[in-house]
């Protein structure tokens, strides 16, 4: 064989190396950085607290020992990369746990005896938790009158109509032998935030565009990011101590429901909670792997008003992360930061605004940026109300406001309505109470949970929900 065909092979042996080594181990130093990389200034937050180093330490330990174990002797994958290959394949492909299981059971006999591929689902999700990318199970009564959750996680029964937390079964001759296991009537899920944006500076490419509104963003009166409009402009105004560091997250908050069965034959509604960090350049913001998927609300039916119940943990994480924010450790300049992050707008349909803001969407005050001022009239044939107030948005001088024939027989001259401030819709929910309901009428039908956020409360973002 010739210099040239050894070094052409070579070159291919050690490109096939690059393709299946997945990075795994450059993930790993990524994730787990902050807790035990290098470095004296990550040693001294480390060991601040020793029982969580000494914990991540052993989740470190064994993801390293799984990313260089073959799968079987002489296999180009390791036991890791093909665990994150095939996950990564169910996630994207809308693969059932039952389906990838028995994909692994195949697998386990098809490859060599004595591979290391694990055999279930649930086993690979074990390893996947090692990675961060866990979530947490919160009992929920049905019909949404409370969390069993912070301090009322251990409680039995409801607080508010003394309902049991588990399912009623119903009793056999088994039961007298085995005690039967209890599940609960509803299961939250959520996803913790704090770690999920934490990830997004364990990267120091990411870490970098993490910044790209402040560094890199063209500021030339055109609206091509976030950064560009009014919203984001007026909240750096309030609060100037958030906006010196471009690093703290600004974050839109998007809900809907969805029917998971693909048919219209099964009424079925789940609703996901997904927070979008708005920081990134435009190509990235609205990519799948950058939306964080913060709530899972379980079904049948479709959570309405007690959405707020639902979003309890969410609320209270954006809390903790807008008073006292969270340590992060920035890969692109290697040094700690206290992060902070605030949701500075929602996205929704008409009927999901409803759910979040507590504003009925229905009926004779439907529009929620007219308010009280919502000129409409009730159709007595059609059955429905119908709204005529748009031409008060053009110009006075405009030829549609005369114009008398095309419309309901008379001029428009009135102003546009101007939205209430954050104080006037604070003090319109004065008398309402959160989590409650609010035997009331009008259109306010609840007093959302999104007020309980300090930049709420002071007025920034009452009606910055956009549709």
């Amino acid at each position: 064989m010739g210099k040239a065909q050894r070094a052409s092979r070579s070159t291919t042996l050690h490109e096939d190396e690059d393709i299946y080594d997945h990075g795994m181990h450059e993930m790993l130093n990524d994730i787990f950085e902050t807790e035990i990389g290098s470095g004296a200034e990550i040693h001294e937050n480390a060991s601040n607290n020793s029982t969580e180093t000494n914990n991540n330490r052993c989740k470190f330990d064994d993801l390293v020992k799984e990313a260089e174990e073959k799968v079987y002797p002489n296999c180009k994958f390791n036991k890791l990369s093909c665990v994150v290959y095939l996950f990564h394949i169910k996630c994207i492909s809308g693969w059932s746990n039952k389906s990838l299981s028995k994909l692994l059971e195949f697998l386990k006999e098809l490859l060599p005896e004595g591979n290391v591929l694990p055999k279930t689902t649930q086993n690979i999700k074990k390893i996947m938790a090692n990675l961060g990318l866990g979530y947490e199970k919160i009992h929920s009564w049905p019909n949404g009158c409370m969390l069993f959750w912070d301090n009322k996680e251990k409680d039995e029964v409801c607080s508010f109509c003394g309902s049991s937390r588990w399912k009623v079964h119903e009793s056999s001759p088994e039961d007298e032998v085995s005690v039967p296991k209890k599940k609960a009537s509803k299961i939250l899920r959520w996803f913790p935030l704090k770690p999920r944006l934490q990830r997004l500076f364990m990267s120091s490419k990411l870490s970098n565009l993490m910044k790209w509104h402040h560094i890199e963003r063209l500021k030339y009166g055109k609206l091509r990011h976030p950064a560009d409009a009014l919203v984001w402009k007026n909240f750096d105004e309030k609060f100037p101590e958030f906006a010196n560091d471009p690093r703290n997250v600004r974050l839109a908050l998007s809900s809907d429901g969805f029917n998971p069965f693909r048919t219209m034959n099964v009424a079925h509604s789940i609703w996901p909670v997904f927070v979008i960090p708005y920081n990134l350049p435009p190509w990235l913001v609205m990519k799948q792997p950058n939306i964080i998927l913060s709530l899972i609300i379980p079904g049948p039916k479709g959570p309405g008003n007690k959405t707020d119940v639902y979003m309890q943990p969410l609320i209270k994480e954006l809390k903790e992360l807008w008073e006292d924010g969270i340590n992060t450790f920035d890969a692109s300049t290697k040094q700690y930061f206290q992060l902070k992050a605030a949701v500075i707008s929602t996205i929704s349909d008409f009927p999901g605004y409803a759910n979040l803001s507590g504003w009925s969407t229905k009926g004779e005050l439907a529009c929620p940026v007219c308010g009280f001022d919502t000129d409409s009239k009730w159709l007595i044939y059609g059955r429905k109300w119908c709204y005529m107030c748009h031409r008060r948005w053009l110009p006075s001088d405009h030829p549609l406001c005369s114009d008398i024939r095309s419309f309901i027989g008379h001029n428009e001259f009135r102003n546009a309505p101007v939205p209430p401030s954050g104080d006037e819709v604070l003090q319109q929910l004065d008398n309402m109470e959160f989590l409650v309901d609010n035997d009331v009428r009008g259109p306010w039908k609840k007093k959302s949970i999104f007020f309980m956020l300090p930049t709420c409360r002071i007025g920034s973002i009452c009606y910055c929900i956009t549709i």
